[in-house]
């Protein structure tokens, strides 16, 4: 029965997306999935636990990428390690373009009917984010290759960026890829130290 777990998560994670939760019934996951529909619940008991579920794995890979693809490095300046960062979710996001038009499509504070579990899941992935990029907008003040800012509204302000560009595939069909390499120009001029600016 474990090895169906996967084809359920992709095919529901897969209409979630297009649809919607309300839009995407369990027997049309069972049969995306090439499951019955009672397979489904034997797995998951209710609809609810299979888009906590979705969630839940969501996070779990992007902490595990994040582990893997993300070092401190004492040598590199607060700049370079916000811009680095950024890359790595720009990559995050763009490997799993599905996921998130799911988690965008089905946003749980939107969602009234659906458990805290997805939720928290959401909260542990922004709060992730907005924490590294705190620490690179920090040391960068620090160190000089940033300018002066409130360090949570500039992390603030990079994680919206990320976001928007993010959901701009929803709307338009652009995609970050199409946009990474303007989107860090952008990031990296907005956050850098401008030594004729700061001797004014």
């Amino acid at each position: 029965m474990s090895e169906r777990r996967p084809a359920i998560l992709a095919a529901a994670t897969r209409l979630f997306a297009e649809r919607g939760y309300a839009g995407a019934p369990v027997n049309e996951i069972a049969r995306e999935a090439g499951v019955s529909e009672g397979a489904v619940f034997r797995l998951f008991s209710t609809k609810e636990k299979l888009l906590a579920a979705i969630f839940r794995d969501v996070r779990e890979t992007f902490f595990a990428d994040l582990e893997q693809g993300f070092r401190f490095n004492p040598e590199e300046s607060g700049l370079a390690m916000a811009l680095r960062l950024v890359c790595i979710y720009c990559r995050f996001y763009e490997k799993r373009e599905t996921e998130f038009d799911f988690i965008h499509r089905n946003n749980p504070f939107q969602m009234p009917k659906v458990g805290e579990p997805c939720r928290e899941d959401i909260r542990r992935i922004h709060d992730k984010m907005l924490d590294q990029l705190k620490v690179s907008v920090a040391l960068g003040v620090r160190d000089g290759s940033m300018r002066r800012m409130p360090v949570e509204d500039a992390a603030y302000l990079v994680l919206s960026l990320l976001t928007g560009a993010v959901r701009l595939r929803l709307y338009t069909g652009r995609h970050l890829a199409d946009l990474e390499e303007e989107l860090l120009a952008f990031i990296a001029e907005a956050l850098e130290a401008h030594p004729a600016k700061v001797a004014e």
